[in-house]
């Protein structure tokens, strides 16, 4: 709108000169050609100098231009402070607080989410799927020692407190079998065999019958058992400690003896031939895949974490500091290694623009801030025109 308002006024003042040229030795005459003289070389002098600008000045120094621009955002409008600064100013808990918590999109989230996942299970090439971890499986089987494994995996079961847990697990265990009625029956019934077959030897029957019945028998039995594993439970009971010998013995047979490394390999040579890795895999594949299809809980398992989640996080302050200054200390260092990309990504966007463009887009959002110089130009030297030659017509230069 401007441009068409310079040029107008140009043309106007350079007619009224034409006009009014040949009367500019009477006053009037004089004055109104002074002003449109000065107003038509004041015109046309910004109109070259924006022309000069726009057409030359600026393609000559784009790149000092871009450069400049850079500088202004990185350094400046996008500094390091300035950036930091503007996040201090928000909390940045709650901002995810009100993210979450007033975001109408959760429900289309969680379908895109499930549709996202049924869409990949039934995408997935099961043939392949079952050949690359058929082939897996057999090469990790293949290539592990188990016997070298079993014996390391016992040894170093063996060096942690996991030991005497073990140990007092499976005495608990003992002693409350030892206690029940079916185990006392057992007792009985092996007490009725030793009599029967102690009958013929008086000594001996006479041994058996000082206790006062099979039933009473069986109990104290039961009681010497009770109280023989209580005492293994101790760390330095004898047969304790003999039992962790005769393990350690064991083991080292184990390690050590090559038919058991023997009899492992070729069972694993046996269970490689036999083994239907695909049909394994395939049943594994299909139980997960229906249970990843069919389970609604699963999508939205991650959404009713996040919400309680939220609700816990806005029902305590401490928390809500904590969360803020996890985010901020994210965001701080997110912006210490990446600020330097700032100018980059400005001059990226910037090497877009050919000569033409450039002149379009400076004339699009300046142009009508550089018309009005020639606007100005135009009046303000019809001003002086006029005011200079009021001088001269005072001290006489035209009379």
């Amino acid at each position: 709108m401007n441009r068409y308002k310079a040029t107008l006024i140009l043309i106007l003042a350079s007619s009224i000169y034409i006009i009014s040229y040949p009367f500019h030795k009477t006053f009037i005459g004089g004055l109104v050609s002074s002003g449109s003289c000065a107003s038509m070389i004041g015109g046309f002098a910004d109109w070259w100098g924006i022309n000069k600008l726009l057409k030359k000045t600026i393609p000559k120094n784009k790149q000092k231009i871009f450069d400049g621009l850079s500088n202004m955002v990185s350094e400046e409008l996008l500094s390091k402070n300035t950036l930091k600064k503007l996040l201090n100013k928000y909390d940045t808990s709650r901002l995810v607080i009100e993210l979450v918590k007033n975001n109408d999109e959760i429900e289309n989230i969680k379908n895109i989410f499930k549709i996202m996942i049924k869409d990949n299970v039934k995408k997935i090439n099961k043939n392949e799927l079952f050949k690359i971890t058929s082939n897996l499986i057999l090469n990790i089987l293949k290539r592990t020692d188990f016997h070298k494994l079993i014996s390391s995996i016992i040894e170093v079961s063996f060096k942690t407190e996991y030991k005497d847990k073990f140990y007092n697990f499976i005495l608990d265990e003992l002693i409350l079998y030892s206690q029940r009625d079916d185990f006392k029956d057992i007792l009985i019934n092996l007490i009725i065999d030793a009599r029967a077959s102690y009958e013929g030897e008086s000594k001996r029957k006479k041994f058996v019958d000082r206790f006062k019945g099979n039933n009473s028998l069986a109990i104290g039995i039961q009681e010497k058992i009770k109280d023989f594993l209580g005492n293994m439970k101790k760390p330095d009971n004898e047969n304790r400690l003999l039992f962790d010998k005769w393990i350690y013995d064991k083991l080292d047979d184990f390690k050590n003896n090559s038919d058991y490394k023997l009899k492992i390999k070729n069972w694993k040579l046996d269970f490689l031939k036999n083994i239907k890795v695909n049909e394994y895999i395939n049943v594994i594949f299909e139980n997960t895949s229906n249970k990843i299809l069919n389970n609604e809980d699963l999508y939205n398992k991650p959404f009713f974490i996040m919400d309680n989640w939220i609700s816990d996080l806005d029902d305590n302050l401490d928390t809500q500091k904590r969360v803020d200054l996890f985010f901020k200390d994210l965001i701080y260092k997110f912006i210490d290694d990446k600020h330097k990309n700032v100018g980059k990504i400005v001059k990226e966007n910037l090497s877009k623009y050919s000569d033409t463009m450039l002149i379009e887009l400076i004339e699009s959002n300046a142009g009508n801030d550089l018309q009005l110089i020639r606007i100005n130009g135009s009046l303000v030297g019809g001003v002086v025109g006029i005011i200079i030659y009021i001088i001269k017509y005072s001290i006489g230069v035209y009379i």
